[in-house]
């Protein structure tokens, strides 16, 4: 009876964790609240004297790349190459 319950532990577990794998992958605009989210938690709870405006301004910087690093459509010069 021991075993059984146990067996039945374990393949309820294998079932859930394969149902939470095969969930959706959540939107990059959700993605991103929810890490803004936790950095202004973070920077808020370790500085109690910063302001909502300033941890969402240095949060923000800090997880949008900047425009120079995103990549362009143009090609490099050195990037073509001889046919």
């Amino acid at each position: 009876m021991n075993r059984f319950l146990v067996a039945v532990g374990i393949s309820s577990a294998l079932l859930v964790g394969a149902l939470a794998a095969a969930a959706q992958p959540m939107s990059q605009a959700a993605l991103f609240k929810r890490q803004l989210s936790d950095c202004m938690s973070r920077r808020m709870g370790a500085d109690r004297t910063l302001s909502y405006k300033d941890a969402m301004r240095t949060c923000k910087d800090r997880l949008q790349p900047a425009k120079e690093a995103l990549a362009s459509n143009s090609p490099r010069d050195g990037d073509t190459k001889a046919r």
